[in-house]
């Protein structure tokens, strides 16, 4: 008896010390990631619109990150005349060289004309990433998404071109690079 217990306790360390693998610093993921991006918006309902921001993230691990991101909308010229932030989670699959995401960042959008008055309004950006990663500190990213803005039963727009725009659809891309540590 006292034989089988040493034995099996001999087996299971075996087994644990194959399981602990040491990941150097250049195999690690950096934990953290600050970018810029250009970016463009476009809905039926909404119009369309570009702009630039910024972007911060933490990598929890190879899989899952906390993504944010404020951007501002640019007229042709003058001042941003709307802002939107994001802030949520992106989960997939990375390797040394690339990453393929799912991304779910609830927020808000502001500027929004809502029953003759500005208003910020909840918008929630559901769609993909890809990132390029040229060295360890460089990251080059696309995004991909829906930005979902439900207005309910509220008037959007003044006048003639007022409407009940109910949830509206709005296809966003934007370009990036940032800088991994």
């Amino acid at each position: 008896m006292v034989a089988m217990s040493a034995l099996l306790l001999s087996l299971s360390c075996r087994v644990s010390q194959a399981q602990n693998k040491n990941v150097s610093d250049n195999e690690r993921t950096p934990a953290y990631e600050i970018g810029g991006q250009i970016f463009s918006f476009g809905g039926q309902d909404l119009g369309f619109g570009w702009g630039a921001g910024g972007r911060f993230s933490y990598n929890l691990n190879n899989h899952i990150s906390l993504d944010s991101e404020v951007n501002f909308f640019l007229p042709d010229e003058g001042p941003a005349y709307a802002t939107q932030g994001l802030f949520g989670i992106k989960a997939g699959k990375r390797t040394r060289y690339v990453g393929i995401f799912a991304k779910a960042r609830p927020g808000f959008q502001t500027n929004l004309v809502v029953n003759d008055s500005d208003k910020t309004r909840f918008a929630l950006d559901v769609g993909g990433v890809a990132e390029f990663y040229p060295n360890r500190h460089v990251v080059l990213r696309f995004d991909a998404g829906d930005v979902i803005i439900p207005f309910g039963n509220s008037v959007i727009g003044q006048g003639l071109f007022a409407q009940r725009l109910g949830t509206t659809h709005n296809f966003q891309y934007s370009l990036g690079v940032g800088v991994r540590f």
